[in-house]
């Protein structure tokens, strides 16, 4: 099980790449394509859809010629978390059965048991809120979603419901620690670039004003004390705006 989990994270990470060889699109038949032999349900597809566009990527479908990914964006907040408080509660026996099948390999199973634990992992994102405040609510769900789906893949036959329900949870919680801290890296690192961005324009009409022209990446490197090339990838950042 834990080599299928780590084959279906591939799969993410090579779509990701994937997308990012193609400026940062997807046709949603490479998508599927990638994923050919996972067996995805639709809601376990749309979470897919959902985690590349968290990751910036668009999607499109080429025979439409039209990008599709606001159809596959999150729905709001509010109408996702009363649509799973509609979903009522197995009892335990019936649960403990859910869990068996999956661990077995059923897919239907697995697909029913992700459907009854989002409501679950939704309240363990939410724990998170208040520690990771950088990191919006909608995004956390998301994370807290994709480590469900690759908590399922991963089960192996426990002798209990309880110990099922600790498994997979801490699978969830294990992955969102990973997941937060990457995306709190990412979204300090962007701030960093949007702060060198700033300083970097306001030099440029700093010193236009004291020499009379505009100043080169030389006249940039020398004022700011940074290397010419990252001045260049700061400008190429900016498309051109701070020159």
């Amino acid at each position: 099980m834990a080599d299928e989990t780590e084959r279906f994270r591939g799969k993410l990470d090579r779509l990701c790449a994937l997308g990012r060889r193609s400026g940062m699109r997807l046709d949603v038949q490479e998508i599927l394509d990638v994923l050919e032999e996972e067996h995805l349900s639709a809601d376990q597809l749309q979470l897919v859809y959902t985690y590349l566009d968290q990751m910036g990527i668009v999607i499109y479908d080429s025979e439409m010629e039209d990008a599709l990914s606001s159809g596959y964006r999150r729905r709001s907040l509010e109408v996702y978390l009363e649509e799973l408080d509609r979903i009522a509660a197995l009892p335990e026996d019936a649960e403990y059965l859910l869990f068996e099948r999956a661990a077995g390999g059923d897919r239907e199973a697995s697909n029913t048991l992700i459907e009854r634990y989002l409501s679950t992992v939704c309240d363990l994102a939410s724990e998170y809120e208040a520690a990771h405040p950088m990191v919006e609510s909608e995004d956390l769900i998301q994370e807290a979603n994709t480590g469900l789906v690759l908590a399922v893949v991963a089960l192996e036959k426990e002798s209990t419901l309880a110990a099922y329900r600790v498994k997979l949870l801490n699978s969830v919680s294990a992955f969102m620690e990973e997941r937060v801290k990457e995306l709190e890296e990412m979204i300090s690192s962007d701030t960093r670039v949007v702060n060198r961005m700033n300083k970097l324009a306001d030099t440029i009409r700093e010193l236009e004003n004291e020499i009379g022209h505009k100043p080169s990446v030389e006249e940039l490197s020398a004022f700011l004390e940074l290397p010419a090339e990252e001045i260049e990838n700061l400008l190429k950042v900016a498309g051109g705006a701070l020159e």
